[in-house]
């Protein structure tokens, strides 16, 4: 039990040392410099429309990006299998020039049918 009582009191101490010393010195956490957020400010977060404007602005430039490289990965992992990339001329049929010729056969014997007798 003792031996339990005094490491606990140790490692309490050193916490207590180590907080302290954290305490006194002064650190900034900020990830963005105070100079760049003024300025920032001094744009848009004065004037509610700025604001505004900065998160509209915001949304539709990231929507931009992030849709074009979407689309991108998107085209180059299914290259060949959307309609844009099939190379349509390997499926090209002969037979539609016949199919035309008959249509106008079967026009031209509908008028012959059409004599007065």
């Amino acid at each position: 039990m003792t031996l339990l009582r005094s490491v606990a009191s140790v490692g309490r101490t050193s916490l207590i040392r180590r907080t302290a010393q954290c305490a006194g010195q002064k650190r900034s956490m900020a990830m963005v410099p105070a100079p760049f957020l003024r300025a920032w400010y001094n744009v848009f977060g004065q004037r509610n429309s700025m604001y505004l404007g900065f998160i509209v602005g915001g949304c539709v430039a990231t929507e931009f990006v992030y849709g074009n490289v979407t689309d991108s990965i998107w085209n180059s992992r299914n290259k060949g299998k959307t309609y844009d990339t099939i190379d349509w001329s390997k499926f090209a049929d002969d037979d539609d020039d016949d199919d035309e010729d008959e249509d106008e056969d079967e026009d031209g014997d509908d008028d012959d049918d059409d004599d007065d007798d």
